[in-house]
C-alpha cells in the first residue's frame, strides 16, 4: 500500500504545470495584465505567446512564434523552450525568452533569450513586444511582494 501525503492547494498550484496563453487574451481578456491573468487562474508560471509575421528587410515575410515564459517555480528553461519548439505552428520560427521571477532583486535576475537565426534587435524587439503588451515587469514585481 502507498501512503499518500496530503497535499493543499497551494502545493497543487506549485507543482502545476505552466499555462500557455495567447498574448492577445491578456490583452482583450485581463485588461493587459499578466498578473491579472495569474491571479485570476491561481498560476505561478505562465508562458505568454504570440504568433507574427515580420517583413524583414532583404529576406521578405518571415513567421515567429515568439513566448516569454514568466515563472515562479521553475530551475531552468529548458523544458519550456523545448515544449515551445514542439508546439510553434508549422512556417514559424521559434523565439523563447524565460524571466525568472523568484530571481528578482538578486544577481541572478534578468531576461534569458534563447538563441535564434535573426538578428539581435529584431529578437529583442519580438520579446519586448510581449514584456510591453502584457505588463510583464509589473508582474514581477508584484510577484515579489
Amino acid at each position: 500500500m502507498v501512503k499518500r501525503s496530503r497535499r493543499t492547494k497551494s502545493d497543487a498550484v506549485k507543482d502545476s504545470p505552466a499555462h500557455f496563453v495567447p498574448l492577445a487574451v491578456i490583452i482583450n481578456d485581463y485588461e493587459a495584465s499578466l498578473f491579472g491573468y495569474m491571479r485570476a487562474n491561481n498560476v505561478n508560471d505562465v508562458v505568454v505567446t504570440m504568433p507574427v509575421t515580420i517583413d524583414v528587410t532583404s529576406e521578405g515575410k518571415q513567421k515567429f512564434f515568439v513566448a516569454v515564459a514568466v515563472t515562479t517555480g521553475f530551475e531552468g528553461p529548458e523544458a519550456l523552450s523545448d515544449e515551445i519548439e514542439r508546439s510553434a505552428p508549422k512556417g514559424h520560427t521559434p523565439l523563447f525568452a524565460w524571466v525568472p521571477a523568484n530571481l528578482y532583486n538578486s544577481k541572478e535576475f534578468g531576461v534569458f533569450i534563447d538563441e535564434a537565426p535573426i538578428g539581435e534587435v529584431l529578437k529583442n524587439g519580438l520579446v519586448n513586444e510581449i514584456i510591453e503588451q502584457a505588463a510583464v515587469e509589473e508582474t514581477v514585481v508584484s510577484l515579489n511582494r
